[in-house]
């Protein structure tokens, strides 16, 4: 079968073959993305969509401007459209110059999909790099799925990445460039042993094929193997995940329930949550062992446990969560305190409503707190909650506002968040949504309704 008939069915097999698309295709004049440009261009009219090249000048070495013009030439030579993207030299980082320069080039991808109303953006990614990518998983560590390597298709807001090379090795691209008198050009970056992945590239993976020449192929055969058996256990582990997690929205799970799975299956439970949660999120097994260490300790009732890029894991009595905390940080209450007006609602915000009526106003049919309070107590104020705040009990004694969240297992998380109603002379009549001061009749009061409810 020549490399062109194995190109179109692997088109056709992954969906890719609607001439009514209008997609992008990345080429870096580097022989893979110049073969598979070619390769679309072949493709029967039935099968092609329409295609705009898009190219990134990283102006890292000096043929980059030759390699731009070489290819706006041959574009225009086929009447292709053709998008460029220079990244500025005064614009690259010192250090991690390779995950800047991708992060510019997925950016303007992006851009490109948006502005063109494209469905995908294909790259050049090979059968080798594949192979590549999975030993450098294999060495760095982490967690299983990781080993499969690239998928043919991902997201890419607001479309997708393909990779329609990635059953074909990079002799037989370079071949099928001889052969058809297709032009590239060398990467000399690409000979320098400086990135882990070119020493995979020119040493590592040259040793391993000299002990067996197919194992690219092997490699990426046990990829696909490990993706399939994933496929099958994750929809296990999902199935009983949904018995754990109780809300999806913020990813709540019952502790014991957890805990109640075999131990094994704690670590595959975790492990897939956390996957689910965040994708690309970098999970080590001393990150598990540290989560379910904090679940089974009776003495910590609360803890985080931190991932990368803000993620953590939080335990909160017998419940935790695993959120990206920056995205549900409330905000500040420091300055929010209002008066209390009779016989008026007010929102107190999050969709909870407080108000202060007298026995002629009560609403119906709404739970009350009912206090006596003398005329020099009002007007009411809600206000944040203070370190002196204390709560009268029904003994006498009192209870700081601190102690009654701790009881109440409110999160430490949103502690600073809570508010008290207060008295115009101080006394802290409610920690409100948690606990009331308990006050004995007095002379001199008379009786107000207090109503909390959501509105």
């Amino acid at each position: 079968m020549t490399l062109e008939t194995a190109f179109q069915q692997n088109w056709r097999a992954n969906g890719w073959d609607d001439p009514q698309q209008r997609v992008l295709v990345a080429v870096s004049t580097g022989v893979d993305s110049m073969v598979l440009l070619q390769l679309i261009l072949r493709l029967p009219a039935a099968q092609r969509p329409a295609i705009t090249v898009v190219h990134v000048n990283h102006q890292l070495r000096q043929q980059s401007q030759t390699e731009a013009a070489f290819l706006r030439r041959w574009c225009a030579d086929r009447q292709l459209p053709l998008e460029v993207a220079v990244w500025p030299s005064d614009a690259h980082p010192t250090h991690g110059v390779e995950a800047a320069a991708r992060a510019f080039r997925y950016q303007f991808f992006q851009t490109q999909l948006q502005q063109h109303h494209a469905a995908w953006v294909a790259t050049a990614h090979q059968a080798d790099e594949q192979a590549e990518t999975v030993l450098l998983k294999l060495m760095r560590g982490g967690q299983l799925d990781q080993l499969t390597g690239m998928a043919p298709s991902r997201p890419l807001a607001p479309g997708r990445v393909i990779h329609p090379l990635l059953p074909f090795t990079k002799a037989q691209l370079i071949a099928y460039a001889r052969a058809h008198q297709i032009p590239w050009y060398e990467d000399a970056t690409n000979q320098a042993l400086v990135a882990s992945r070119n020493r995979v590239r020119h040493e590592i993976l040259p040793q391993l094929q000299a002990e067996n020449p197919q194992v690219v192929a092997h490699v990426n055969a046990y990829a696909q193997q490990l993706q399939a058996t994933l496929t099958v256990a994750n929809r296990a582990l999902d199935q009983q995940l949904a018995h754990i997690v109780t809300d999806q929205t913020s990813v709540t799970g019952q502790t014991a329930l957890l805990l109640a799975a075999p131990v094994a299956e704690q670590r595959l439970l975790l492990a897939r949550l956390i996957s689910r949660s965040a994708p690309g999120t970098s999970v080590s097994e001393a990150h598990l062992t540290e989560c379910l260490q904090l679940l089974a300790n009776g003495q910590r009732p609360t803890g985080t446990v931190a991932f990368g890029q803000d993620w953590a894991f939080i335990k909160t009595y017998d419940h935790f969560q695993f959120l990206q905390q920056k995205n549900f940080k409330e905000k500040s209450v420091e300055h929010f305190r209002f008066m209390v007006d009779l016989n008026q609602w007010r929102s107190v915000g999050n969709g909870w409503q407080i108000g202060c009526f007298t026995t002629e106003q009560q609403p119906t049919l709404s739970p009350h707190e009912t206090v006596a309070l003398t005329a020099d107590q009002l007007p009411l104020m809600v206000r944040p909650w203070q370190a002196a705040d204390r709560l009268r009990l029904a003994t006498g004694h009192h209870q700081s506002v601190r102690r009654a969240l701790i009881n109440a297992k409110v999160p430490q998380s949103d502690r600073q968040q809570q508010v008290v109603l207060v008295t115009a002379t101080g006394e802290v009549l409610a920690l409100l949504g948690v606990k009331w001061s308990v006050y004995p009749p007095r002379p001199h009061t008379k009786n107000y309704h207090i109503v909390w409810k959501h509105e």
